[in-house]
């Protein structure tokens, strides 16, 4: 049997990855076969690319500080709380009083589905209930699990396996010149490719995203900025020394100083500009010549050059902490329109 459970609107993004147990019953039983066969779910789920979501472990398992620190960091050592209610998400019903009603159950999202039944529902997740009976034959809730497999296989389009368009790099047409701002969302997301699975162990999506942020006390912020006299870059209410290389500092130092953006296309405007805030950073190693070639070269509307430095001051940032804040600070915009730090200037303090 599958129910579809309607839900107001969550505090989180679902994950169509996500398997997720609830239970509004309060059985003890079927609690205690969870936790007892815990590890062999998870196995078998992760053979199939999903991920369960036991609230209960991911409590312990997310309370890594490495972990919270990418995902919040404005959190600090020692700020962790557990959240107190296991089955939170049921708060979220389109009936909550009913919430007594739902069974021991494994949930999981199929974006755009639609059901009649729950017309005032935001969000929809389709349950799959589990009884004693599922753990008769096999540890790892064979038979439950092969049916929700197949359910979720059968509505998705495989969508585990499905290519992602977004990442699809801007081809240009046979003849067609094309500039900097043409490739820019492009550029930015070949090169950060290149750092996705040294950060994927950290970055954590849906609900487990949410139960990082209750993990913590709620003091959200963004963090001062602080460019110090010797040209290091200090996030200081997160605790951490954001570095880069000369140049792409440079270029960094240079949209700190323009918060109304600055358009691709009139980047040669900027040339003497940064060439002083580059000798600067440079220091005792700077070179005349060289100096005015990289600079030339990372002003021209025409070459790749300056993709290639906002890739490096975006993944200075991301490394660091989740998109989600990160965003805030590195160079970032649309085509055809400037490209900006978006970080609240007040925040931002030259020493």
């Amino acid at each position: 049997m599958i129910y579809t459970l309607g839900l107001k609107k969550l505090p989180f993004e679902p994950d169509c990855n996500q398997i997720i147990y609830i239970d509004g019953s309060g059985n003890g039983e079927i609690e205690n076969l969870i936790k007892y066969n815990y590890f062999g779910i998870r196995r078998c789920f992760e053979a199939r690319g999903y991920d369960f979501c036991y609230i209960p472990y991911l409590k312990k398992e997310l309370v890594d500080f490495e972990k919270i620190h990418y995902n919040a960091p404005y959190a600090k050592n020692g700020h962790a709380k557990y959240i107190t209610d296991d089955n939170f998400l049921l708060n979220y019903m389109s009936e909550p009083k009913r919430r007594g009603e739902i069974p021991p159950s494994l949930l999981y999202y199929i974006p755009d589905f639609k059901d009649s039944s729950c017309p005032d529902a935001e969000c929809v997740l389709r349950g799959m209930p589990i009884t004693e009976q599922s753990f008769e034959q096999d540890a790892v809730l064979r038979n439950v699990l092969h049916e929700i497999l197949r359910d979720i296989d059968d509505n998705s389009d495989n969508l585990l396996y499905r290519s992602d368009d977004d990442w699809m790099p801007y081809i240009p047409l046979d003849g067609e010149i094309t500039t900097a701002d043409d490739t820019f969302d492009s550029e930015s997301l070949i090169l950060m490719r290149e750092i996705e699975e040294r950060i994927e162990r950290l970055r954590e999506k849906g609900i487990k995203s949410y139960i990082i942020e209750r993990l913590v006390l709620n003091n959200k912020r963004l963090s001062q900025l602080t460019i110090t006299k010797q040209n290091r870059i200090f996030l200081h209410d997160y605790f951490m020394e954001i570095k880069m290389t000369p140049l792409p500092k440079a270029v960094y130092f240079l949209f700190l100083k323009h918060p109304e953006g600055i358009m691709f296309s009139y980047l040669p405007d900027f040339r003497e500009e940064l060439l002083e805030i580059y000798k600067n950073v440079k220091g005792l190693s700077y070179n005349e010549a060289e100096a005015r070639k990289s600079v030339w070269d990372v002003t021209d509307p025409l070459s790749n050059s300056i993709n290639e430095k906002c890739s490096r001051i975006r993944e200075a940032f991301v490394s660091q902490f989740d998109d989600y804040w990160a965003k805030n600070y590195y160079v970032d915009g649309k085509r055809g329109e400037p490209k900006k730090v978006a970080l609240p200037r007040h925040l931002v303090k030259w020493e």
